[in-house]
């Protein structure tokens, strides 16, 4: 029997920059501006087709994460969040992206896998990783093509050549908020319930981060930490 093949939702790239603003907007308004954020998206896309969909995936991401939002803006609201580093403000809107679409979140880990064995990764090495979860169909092959453009942007992965990619530079981290959405994420689309503090430095997901800055033992606002036996213990959402 087949396993089934897990769902990608995810047609046209978005690009970071209107995930920002929107999310921005939100902050300020609470609740998506669709309008607004439609002619932004037109700014970079021609075809009223493709900019309607790129404005129902940022739709999808709001919806989805309304209630991790509502937390998070307890903590960090627009003020705060114009003022975080640039680095910050891209890790906590990649994470709700993630969070909406685990594709993304596959894809990462698929590069931080290859990265740990050799400074770079094929695009055909990351098909073949999705193949196995997604399928190898037309909508996956799709959704990797999008995806690529989209963590070259954020500047979690750097082209080399064509199909052939090398790890960005770590995004420094420092606002609490921002370190526990980053470890949230991994909790929930790794299909943990939990993980220690010592996997911080060990995951493939962390890689991509510097989360030296924060520290565990204050996390209390998307996480909770609880005393091991052995190691330093360990977080749950």
């Amino acid at each position: 029997m087949n396993k089934p093949v897990k769902y990608i939702g995810l047609e046209s790239r978005v690009r970071y920059e209107v995930l920002e603003s929107a999310f921005f907007d939100y902050l300020v308004n609470g609740r998506l501006d669709k309008e607004k954020c439609l002619s932004h998206i037109m700014q970079y896309t021609k075809g009223e087709n493709r900019a309607g969909k790129i404005l129902k995936h940022i739709s999808v991401m709001f919806a989805k994460n309304e209630g991790l939002i509502i937390k998070i803006s307890k903590h960090l609201d627009a003020v705060a969040f114009s003022q975080i580093s640039h680095t910050e403000r891209k890790a906590l809107v990649f994470c709700l992206f993630c969070n909406s679409f685990p594709i993304t979140y596959d894809v990462l880990i698929g590069f931080g896998q290859a990265f740990k064995v050799q400074s770079w990764a094929s695009k055909a090495v990351i098909i073949n990783k999705m193949s196995s979860f997604y399928g190898s169909n037309r909508a996956m092959h799709i959704a990797v093509g999008e995806l690529l453009s989209f963590l070259i942007e954020c500047g979690f992965i750097q082209r080399v050549k064509v199909g052939i990619y090398a790890l960005g530079p770590k995004l420094g981290i420092s606002t609490k908020v921002v370190s526990e959405l980053i470890i949230y994420t991994e909790i929930k689309l790794s299909a943990s319930k939990s993980m220690t503090v010592d996997e911080l430095s060990s995951k493939p997901w962390f890689s991509y981060y510097d989360l030296s800055n924060v520290s565990p033992l204050s996390f209390n606002i998307l996480l909770s930490k609880k005393d091991s036996a052995v190691g330093s213990g360990y977080l749950t959402i």
